[in-house]
Protein backbone atom coordinates (compact mmCIF):
# COMPACT_ATOMS: atom_id res chain seq x y z
CA UNK A 1 0.00 0.00 0.00
CA UNK A 2 0.84 3.69 -0.75
CA UNK A 3 1.40 6.22 1.63
CA UNK A 4 -0.97 8.18 -0.80
CA UNK A 5 -3.87 5.29 0.61
CA UNK A 6 -2.51 5.56 3.73
CA UNK A 7 -3.70 8.93 3.81
CA UNK A 8 -6.73 8.49 2.02
CA UNK A 9 -10.03 8.34 4.56
CA UNK A 10 -11.69 6.83 1.38
CA UNK A 11 -9.13 4.29 1.85
CA UNK A 12 -10.15 3.40 5.11
CA UNK A 13 -13.64 3.58 4.59
CA UNK A 14 -13.76 1.28 2.06
CA UNK A 15 -11.38 -2.00 3.82
CA UNK A 16 -14.22 -1.45 6.76
CA UNK A 17 -16.93 -0.39 4.98
CA UNK A 18 -19.29 -2.17 8.33
CA UNK A 19 -17.29 1.01 10.76
CA UNK A 20 -18.15 4.56 10.40
CA UNK A 21 -15.36 7.46 9.66
CA UNK A 22 -17.15 10.77 10.69
CA UNK A 23 -16.72 13.88 12.50
CA UNK A 24 -20.02 13.55 14.11
CA UNK A 25 -19.82 14.50 18.41
CA UNK A 26 -20.82 11.34 20.32
CA UNK A 27 -23.16 13.06 22.82
CA UNK A 28 -25.98 11.12 22.16
CA UNK A 29 -24.36 7.21 22.48
CA UNK A 30 -25.50 5.72 25.20
CA UNK A 31 -23.54 4.70 28.29
CA UNK A 32 -22.79 2.19 29.43
CA UNK A 33 -23.99 0.79 33.05
CA UNK A 34 -22.07 -0.42 35.75
CA UNK A 35 -23.13 -2.17 39.02
CA UNK A 36 -23.22 -0.15 41.77
CA UNK A 37 -21.30 -3.20 43.89
CA UNK A 38 -19.09 -3.66 40.81
CA UNK A 39 -17.65 0.06 40.62
CA UNK A 40 -17.25 -0.29 44.67
CA UNK A 41 -15.33 -3.05 44.66
CA UNK A 42 -13.38 -1.89 41.00
CA UNK A 43 -12.62 1.30 43.03
CA UNK A 44 -11.12 -0.38 46.32
CA UNK A 45 -8.77 -2.43 43.82
CA UNK A 46 -8.29 0.43 41.93
CA UNK A 47 -6.79 2.39 45.29
CA UNK A 48 -5.21 -0.68 46.92
CA UNK A 49 -3.75 -2.27 44.39
CA UNK A 50 -3.77 0.30 41.67
CA UNK A 51 -5.71 -1.26 38.84
CA UNK A 52 -9.12 -2.46 38.12
CA UNK A 53 -10.68 -5.43 37.20
CA UNK A 54 -14.35 -5.22 35.46
CA UNK A 55 -15.33 -8.29 33.77
CA UNK A 56 -18.13 -8.58 30.92
CA UNK A 57 -18.75 -4.71 30.40
CA UNK A 58 -19.59 -5.34 27.03
CA UNK A 59 -21.08 -7.82 24.94
CA UNK A 60 -20.62 -9.78 21.94
CA UNK A 61 -22.97 -7.43 19.69
CA UNK A 62 -20.41 -4.03 21.07
CA UNK A 63 -17.31 -5.44 20.18
CA UNK A 64 -17.81 -8.13 17.39
CA UNK A 65 -17.07 -5.50 14.39
CA UNK A 66 -14.29 -3.91 15.82
CA UNK A 67 -12.44 -7.44 16.19
CA UNK A 68 -13.37 -8.06 12.71
CA UNK A 69 -11.81 -5.03 11.44
CA UNK A 70 -8.78 -5.73 13.09
CA UNK A 71 -8.96 -8.89 11.87
CA UNK A 72 -8.86 -7.22 8.06
CA UNK A 73 -6.25 -4.71 9.21
CA UNK A 74 -3.99 -8.03 10.17
CA UNK A 75 -4.52 -9.82 6.98
CA UNK A 76 -3.59 -6.36 5.21
CA UNK A 77 -0.10 -6.37 7.46
CA UNK A 78 -1.67 -3.00 8.86
CA UNK A 79 -0.29 -1.82 12.16
CA UNK A 80 -3.65 -2.23 14.40
CA UNK A 81 -3.37 1.52 15.62
CA UNK A 82 -5.76 2.19 12.36
CA UNK A 83 -8.33 1.22 14.26
CA UNK A 84 -8.69 4.25 16.03
CA UNK A 85 -9.63 5.84 12.55
CA UNK A 86 -13.23 4.33 13.12
CA UNK A 87 -15.85 6.32 15.35
CA UNK A 88 -17.05 2.55 16.97
CA UNK A 89 -13.69 2.46 18.70
CA UNK A 90 -13.63 6.30 20.02
CA UNK A 91 -17.98 5.38 20.92
CA UNK A 92 -16.68 2.31 23.27
CA UNK A 93 -14.50 4.21 25.26
CA UNK A 94 -16.68 6.74 26.05
CA UNK A 95 -19.57 4.75 26.45
CA UNK A 96 -17.04 4.45 29.99
CA UNK A 97 -18.21 7.91 31.32
CA UNK A 98 -19.72 6.96 34.35
CA UNK A 99 -16.64 4.70 35.13
CA UNK A 100 -13.99 7.62 34.48
CA UNK A 101 -15.92 9.74 36.02
CA UNK A 102 -16.24 8.12 39.17
CA UNK A 103 -12.23 8.59 39.03
CA UNK A 104 -11.43 11.09 37.36
CA UNK A 105 -14.32 13.82 38.31
CA UNK A 106 -17.28 14.70 35.93
CA UNK A 107 -14.84 16.38 33.63
CA UNK A 108 -12.37 14.44 32.14
CA UNK A 109 -9.72 14.62 28.82
CA UNK A 110 -8.50 12.04 26.64
CA UNK A 111 -4.74 12.13 26.50
CA UNK A 112 -3.17 11.18 22.91
CA UNK A 113 -2.00 8.11 23.74
CA UNK A 114 -3.62 4.96 22.46
CA UNK A 115 -2.86 1.59 20.66
CA UNK A 116 -4.47 -1.86 19.68
CA UNK A 117 -2.66 -5.14 20.04
CA UNK A 118 -3.38 -8.10 17.51
CA UNK A 119 -1.25 -11.04 19.30
CA UNK A 120 -0.85 -13.84 17.20
CA UNK A 121 -1.21 -17.59 19.01
CA UNK A 122 2.18 -19.00 19.31
CA UNK A 123 3.94 -16.14 17.44
CA UNK A 124 3.95 -12.66 19.49
CA UNK A 125 3.76 -11.29 22.89
CA UNK A 126 2.76 -7.65 24.54
CA UNK A 127 4.58 -4.87 25.64
CA UNK A 128 7.82 -5.72 28.32
CA UNK A 129 7.07 -4.37 31.86
CA UNK A 130 6.65 -0.56 32.03
CA UNK A 131 4.96 2.28 33.54
CA UNK A 132 2.44 4.45 31.11
CA UNK A 133 3.62 7.49 32.86
CA UNK A 134 6.39 8.69 34.81
CA UNK A 135 4.44 11.75 35.99
CA UNK A 136 2.93 11.29 39.51
CA UNK A 137 -0.49 9.63 39.42
CA UNK A 138 -2.26 10.48 42.69
CA UNK A 139 -1.90 13.74 43.85
CA UNK A 140 -3.17 15.25 47.57
CA UNK A 141 -5.38 18.00 47.40
CA UNK A 142 -7.35 19.28 50.91
CA UNK A 143 -5.77 16.13 52.64
CA UNK A 144 -7.57 13.61 50.14
CA UNK A 145 -6.07 11.62 47.49
CA UNK A 146 -7.15 12.71 43.68
CA UNK A 147 -6.49 10.39 40.66
CA UNK A 148 -4.59 12.55 38.29
CA UNK A 149 -5.16 10.06 35.14
CA UNK A 150 -5.91 6.50 34.50
CA UNK A 151 -5.51 4.12 31.70
CA UNK A 152 -8.02 1.06 30.00
CA UNK A 153 -7.32 -1.50 28.67
CA UNK A 154 -10.36 -3.24 26.45
CA UNK A 155 -10.06 -6.76 25.40
CA UNK A 156 -11.71 -7.97 22.37
CA UNK A 157 -11.36 -11.50 22.62
CA UNK A 158 -10.64 -13.47 25.49
CA UNK A 159 -7.50 -12.55 27.37
CA UNK A 160 -5.97 -15.50 28.83
CA UNK A 161 -2.55 -16.56 30.16
CA UNK A 162 -2.02 -18.97 27.17
CA UNK A 163 -2.73 -16.12 24.59
CA UNK A 164 -0.87 -13.24 26.13
CA UNK A 165 -3.56 -11.48 28.88
CA UNK A 166 -2.41 -8.52 31.08
CA UNK A 167 -0.32 -9.04 34.34
CA UNK A 168 0.67 -6.07 36.69
CA UNK A 169 2.86 -5.80 40.39
CA UNK A 170 -0.10 -4.81 42.46
CA UNK A 171 0.72 -1.37 44.42
CA UNK A 172 0.57 -3.09 47.58
CA UNK A 173 2.88 -4.99 47.11
CA UNK A 174 5.29 -2.43 45.32
CA UNK A 175 4.67 -0.74 48.38
CA UNK A 176 6.79 -3.74 50.62
CA UNK A 177 10.12 -2.97 48.21
CA UNK A 178 12.51 -1.51 50.45
CA UNK A 179 13.44 1.23 47.89
CA UNK A 180 10.93 1.93 44.84
CA UNK A 181 11.67 -0.19 41.58
CA UNK A 182 13.95 1.93 38.73
CA UNK A 183 14.11 -1.20 37.15
CA UNK A 184 11.57 -3.74 36.32
CA UNK A 185 14.03 -6.71 36.51
CA UNK A 186 13.76 -5.69 40.22
CA UNK A 187 9.92 -7.39 40.42
CA UNK A 188 9.72 -10.51 42.45
CA UNK A 189 8.17 -13.33 40.24
CA UNK A 190 5.86 -14.35 43.10
CA UNK A 191 4.48 -10.48 43.16
CA UNK A 192 3.19 -10.41 39.69
CA UNK A 193 -0.33 -11.10 39.23
CA UNK A 194 -1.94 -12.15 35.89
CA UNK A 195 -5.44 -10.85 35.12
CA UNK A 196 -7.16 -13.04 32.21
CA UNK A 197 -9.82 -11.31 30.59
CA UNK A 198 -13.39 -12.04 29.18
CA UNK A 199 -13.66 -10.07 25.73
CA UNK A 200 -15.67 -7.53 26.56
CA UNK A 201 -14.03 -6.62 29.95
CA UNK A 202 -12.37 -3.61 30.99
CA UNK A 203 -9.38 -3.44 32.85
CA UNK A 204 -7.50 -0.29 34.30
CA UNK A 205 -4.49 0.96 36.20
CA UNK A 206 -3.36 3.96 37.38
CA UNK A 207 -0.30 5.44 35.04
CA UNK A 208 2.23 4.88 37.29
CA UNK A 209 1.70 0.93 37.73
CA UNK A 210 3.87 -1.41 36.65
CA UNK A 211 1.86 -3.36 34.11
CA UNK A 212 2.71 -5.51 31.01
CA UNK A 213 1.34 -8.02 28.19
CA UNK A 214 2.47 -11.92 28.17
CA UNK A 215 3.71 -13.98 25.55
CA UNK A 216 1.42 -16.01 23.66
CA UNK A 217 2.36 -19.52 23.73
CA UNK A 218 2.04 -22.46 21.36
CA UNK A 219 -0.82 -23.67 23.67
CA UNK A 220 -3.12 -20.41 22.80
CA UNK A 221 -6.23 -20.85 21.08
CA UNK A 222 -7.03 -17.72 19.55
CA UNK A 223 -5.01 -14.21 19.44
CA UNK A 224 -5.35 -11.45 21.89
CA UNK A 225 -6.85 -8.73 20.57
CA UNK A 226 -7.12 -5.66 22.65
CA UNK A 227 -7.52 -1.29 22.45
CA UNK A 228 -6.24 0.83 25.08
CA UNK A 229 -6.89 4.54 25.71
CA UNK A 230 -5.89 7.03 28.51
CA UNK A 231 -7.01 9.61 29.90
CA UNK A 232 -6.77 12.50 32.52
CA UNK A 233 -8.46 14.71 35.37
CA UNK A 234 -9.46 18.05 33.29
CA UNK A 235 -8.90 19.85 36.39
CA UNK A 236 -5.38 19.42 36.74
CA UNK A 237 -2.62 20.83 34.52
CA UNK A 238 -2.30 19.19 30.98
CA UNK A 239 0.04 16.08 31.28
CA UNK A 240 0.83 16.21 27.18
CA UNK A 241 -0.72 17.87 24.39
CA UNK A 242 -3.51 18.01 22.77
CA UNK A 243 -5.65 16.97 24.90
CA UNK A 244 -8.75 16.12 23.22
CA UNK A 245 -12.66 16.18 24.20
CA UNK A 246 -14.07 12.92 24.89
CA UNK A 247 -17.50 13.46 23.78
CA UNK A 248 -15.87 15.38 20.26
CA UNK A 249 -13.22 12.68 19.06
CA UNK A 250 -10.56 14.24 16.30
CA UNK A 251 -12.08 14.96 12.99
CA UNK A 252 -10.73 12.01 10.53
CA UNK A 253 -7.98 14.08 9.27
CA UNK A 254 -6.71 14.41 13.02
CA UNK A 255 -6.92 11.05 13.29
CA UNK A 256 -4.99 9.96 10.74
CA UNK A 257 -2.14 12.34 12.56
CA UNK A 258 -2.38 11.15 15.73
CA UNK A 259 -2.34 7.56 14.67
CA UNK A 260 1.23 8.22 12.65
CA UNK A 261 2.61 10.34 15.62
CA UNK A 262 1.85 7.04 18.16
CA UNK A 263 4.02 4.73 15.58
CA UNK A 264 6.96 7.34 16.15
CA UNK A 265 5.95 8.04 19.92
CA UNK A 266 5.76 3.83 20.59
CA UNK A 267 8.31 2.52 18.01
CA UNK A 268 11.16 1.11 20.33
CA UNK A 269 8.19 -1.26 21.96
CA UNK A 270 5.66 -1.90 19.58
CA UNK A 271 5.98 -4.56 16.77
CA UNK A 272 5.79 -2.33 13.80
CA UNK A 273 6.47 -3.42 9.91
CA UNK A 274 9.17 -1.95 8.46
CA UNK A 275 7.18 0.66 6.36
CA UNK A 276 6.05 2.26 9.71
Amino acid sequence: MTKDQLKSISFWRDLNPQLTISSDPLNAIPLQTINGTLLSNVSDSLWQDGYLNCQGIFAEQDIHLLRQAMERLHSNDLPQAFIYLYDETWELFFRLRSLLQNFLGENYNVLPHFWAWYIEPGKAKGWPPHRDSADQSVIKLYGQEMLVSLSLWIPLTDATPENGCMSVLPLSCEQDYDTPISDPSQIALQDILCLPAKAGSVLGWRQDLYHWGGRSHLSAKTPRLSLSLEFQNAALDPLCNPLLDPKHPPIPEERLNLIFEQFEKYKHIADLPESF
